[in-house]
């Protein structure tokens, strides 16, 4: 298989990487800080803060958009745009970028307040008061609930995965 060393870059991972130089059939190969594959930016730290910025800011253009084109916002069918159009970002491929530090969940989190908060007849109540009538979970404890099922489906092999893979010997 030949290689398109323009399409080719390096990306120095730890914090003792020595950062040498690495070349493809002569060329000196970019030296990048985050790049994107299959949708999920990777940053060199290997820390999903870049992946939680984006997917706010396009899950944010999309709440705009629908709130800009819907003057009276039914429950029901804000609800239905909201799950279907917005929160689709926020939890795009999640198992790959799954954010841990606060700062992060927070930027996620704050998307799916502002949404709940364009919502009419809940003006008063907290945002666990929202989430609770309208029957829906946290972002954060949507991620904790779908990490679950994962387990129980490797555990009980549902999933075939190699249970042997990454185990030290």
């Amino acid at each position: 298989m030949e290689f398109n060393v323009n399409k080719c870059k390096v990306m120095h991972i730890g914090r003792k990487n020595k950062q040498y130089d690495y070349t493809m059939n002569g060329v000196a190969l970019t030296k990048v800080q985050h790049e994107k594959d299959i949708g999920v930016l990777i940053n060199h730290d290997l820390k999903p803060s870049l992946q939680c910025a984006e997917a706010s800011r396009r899950a944010s253009a999309v709440l705009v958009q629908i709130s800009r084109a819907f003057l009276y916002r039914d429950r029901h069918i804000f609800l239905r745009l909201y799950t279907q159009f917005v929160r689709c970002h926020l939890e795009f491929a999640i198992p790959a970028w799954c954010p841990w530090n606060t700062h992060d969940i927070d930027i996620l989190e704050k998307v799916q307040k502002r949404a709940l908060n364009l919502i009419s007849g809940l003006q008063g109540k907290n945002y666990e008061e929202r989430l609770a009538e309208l029957g829906l979970q946290s972002l954060k404890a949507r991620r904790t609930r779908t990490d679950l099922i994962q387990t129980f489906k490797i555990l009980r092999g549902y999933d075939n995965v190699d249970k042997t893979l990454g185990l030290t010997q």
